[in-house]
Formats: C-alpha cells, sequence, structure tokens
C-alpha cells in the first residue's frame, strides 16, 4: 500500500486527508510529550520546519496577546524556578563525540544529557537494537518513544500499525514505498498503509521512533519474534 502520508513537505509541513499539520499542533501545543520531542528535534534538524514553526508560534502569540491577562502570584517564579531540577554544566569540549551531534539537543535533554554513544542498545534480532526514551514498547496504548538502529543492508519486515509511526532519521537512510528517507525527515505511516523499510548499504540507520502500539507483522515468523522482544 502507498502511504497517506510522506515525509516533510518542501514548505516543511506534515500534512494527510483529513489530518491537521503537524506543526501546527507542535506550535499549538496539542502534541502528546512523544510526538512533541520527536518535533522538537525535527524543528532543529530541518530549517523548513523550523521557519514554519517559528512562523506558527508567532500566530499563536498573537492570539494570545488578544487574550485579556490575568495577574500572577508574587511567588510564582520563585515557586516554578524552585521545582526545576538542578543540573551539572557540561564540559562541551570532553564530551564533543560525532555520534553524540547526530542525536539533537532536545532528545539529549530528554536522556539526561546522554548522547548516543552513551545509550545501552538492546538487540531484538540481528542487526537491529532499540533503546528506550518514553513509555514502554509492551504496552497496548498510549504513545511511546524509542530509539531504533539498524544495520546497512537489513530489510525490515513488512507490517503495519496500530494507529501512526513516526520516524525521524537521525543517521543514515531507508528506503520505504518508493522514497529515501535520510537525515532530518519525518517519515510518518498510519494504520491503512504496510511498508517493509530497506536500510541503505555501508552505514548503520538510527531512527527516533513514535508508535501508538505494537506493529502489526504481517508474517508468521516475525509475529513470533515479536512476542519475545516486544516491538
Amino acid at each position: 500500500m502507498s502511504s497517506r502520508i510522506h515525509a516533510l513537505d518542501p514548505d516543511g509541513s506534515v500534512t494527510a486527508n483529513g489530518r491537521d499539520d503537524a506543526i501546527t499542533d507542535y506550535a499549538a501545543g496539542n502534541l502528546s510529550p512523544a510526538k512533541h520531542a520527536i518535533m522538537s528535534c525535527v524543528v532543529e534538524l530541518n530549517p523548513r520546519a523550523a521557519k514554519k514553526a517559528a512562523f506558527e508560534t508567532n500566530v499563536a502569540a498573537t492570539l494570545m496577546s488578544e487574550i485579556r491577562p490575568v495577574p500572577l502570584s508574587p511567588l510564582f517564579i520563585g515557586e516554578t524556578l524552585a521545582k526545576l531540577p538542578s543540573r551539572e554544566p557540561m564540559d562541551v569540549a570532553a564530551n564533543d563525540d560525532p555520534r553524540d551531534r547526530l542525536a539533537p539537543k532536545p532528545l539529549r535533554d530528554l536522556m539526561g544529557g546522554q548522547g548516543l554513544r552513551d545509550i545501552e542498545w538492546k538487540s531484538l534480532v540481528p542487526g537491529v537494537a532499540v533503546h528506550d526514551v518514553l513509555g514502554n514498547r509492551r504496552t497496548r496504548d498510549g504513545d511511546r518513544l524509542y530509539l531504533l538502529r539498524a544495520k546497512g543492508g537489513v530489510s525490515m519486515p513488512e507490517h503495519s500499525h496500530r494507529g501512526e509511526e513516526w520516524t525521524l532519521i537521525l543517521s543514515g537512510s531507508y528506503l520505504a514505498n518508493d522514497r529515501v528517507y535520510a537525515r532530518g525527515d519525518l517519515h510518518i505511516e498510519d494504520e491503512n498503509t504496510e511498508h517493509a523499510p530497506q536500510i541503505a548499504e555501508g552505514e548503520d540507520c538510527i531512527c527516533l521512533v513514535m508508535t501508538q502500539g505494537p506493529l502489526k507483522m504481517k508474517s508468521w515468523l516475525p509475529r513470533i519474534v515479536q512476542q519475545v522482544v516486544g516491538i
């Protein structure tokens, strides 16, 4: 089946039949934590998306400025700052690693300052590993966010989805439904589509993935493996 939702369009938008623009939802604060995290990374990696997000944020700010303000408590700022966790300053030079630069800052912040070189990967099958970021991949419902790493040349099993699957490519590339997705591309599929991404040769592909439930594997062997690895 062909995708109803594709990568970022030339103007930086992500649209589909009857679906609001994802960047508009992001600017308005209407996304789940997992989707918001992905869009924050998209905005850092994709200049077109950043430009559109800035425009949408300005529109939202203009609308908010027309709302009658309500005075805040004089203690509001102090109490809010007191609740924020303290962070040790990072030695940027000491931690400057090419693998870290692949991870956008919103992702590093979400992982407590870790870069891709620091995380512990969990092997699913030969050539494919994951690392949970938000949520639990074994739950049936709710958005969950994880990193997925696949070796160059690997073919992912054909599958569809429960709800949506958002995939942001951080390194490498893959082919799906006759389209190549590379660093900075956001690839969105829904429950009405099937695909089997083919990882490009020569480089591992690392993606930040949001799913809304376990994948729906088309053939019996991946379904059996899925029961063990939980994806």
